[in-house]
């Protein structure tokens, strides 16, 4: 019992949150996604940490039915590349982040974005506010990845994503350490 509460004020003292929900950051009103292109799905949280993805639209004129995505993506990874295939360019799309085993079960939610038709341009990428750019995930990242169809991540991407796992192995290290002291205890 001492060694979890120590262990839940430690990663809150790093700036770890233990109860991060998901939340979708793109697509949203004001960055869509084009038809049979490469677009970025990008998101914020830990909790749960694995879930699917799904396209809703609310008319199904458009869309009959949910459309899936993927069938299990995991949250450590921040973003995916989708591309959404032939759907009708239209606005009213939603993106649901969903238990794998049961997709009425909804985590997240996106904002209702448009899907453009094929050839359009992405959004303008827009720079990061000066309190993002104290390591939470950020617009111009992500806008980044989806206006190169090479899959190659930005620098910004690979140190980012380099930090994130020297505190991963950090978290291991001191995480065995504690282990050790929890016998002591």
């Amino acid at each position: 019992m001492k060694f979890s509460i120590c262990l839940s004020t430690i990663l809150v003292t790093l700036g770890i949150s233990v109860n991060a929900q998901l939340t979708v950051t793109e697509p949203r009103t004001d960055h869509w996604w084009v038809a049979q292109s490469l677009n970025t799905l990008a998101w914020d949280g830990s909790t749960p940490d694995q879930f699917s993805v799904f396209l809703s639209n609310s008319d199904t004129n458009v869309l009959t039915s949910l459309l899936a995505l993927t069938s299990v993506t995991y949250a450590y990874d921040r973003s995916k590349t989708i591309n959404p295939g032939g759907i009708t360019p239209s606005g009213g799309y939603t993106i649901l982040l969903t238990n794998p085993l049961n997709s009425s079960d909804v985590y997240a939610k996106s904002e209702t974005f448009e899907i453009k038709a094929v050839g359009s341009n992405y959004p303008a990428q827009v720079s990061a506010p000066a309190s993002a750019a104290s390591g939470s995930a950020s617009a111009s990242g992500s806008a980044t990845s989806t206006s190169s169809s090479s899959g190659s991540a930005s620098p910004s991407e690979k140190s980012s994503g380099s930090s994130k796992l020297n505190v991963s192995a950090g978290l291991v290290g001191m995480l065995a350490a504690l282990g050790g002291f929890s016998a002591l205890l």
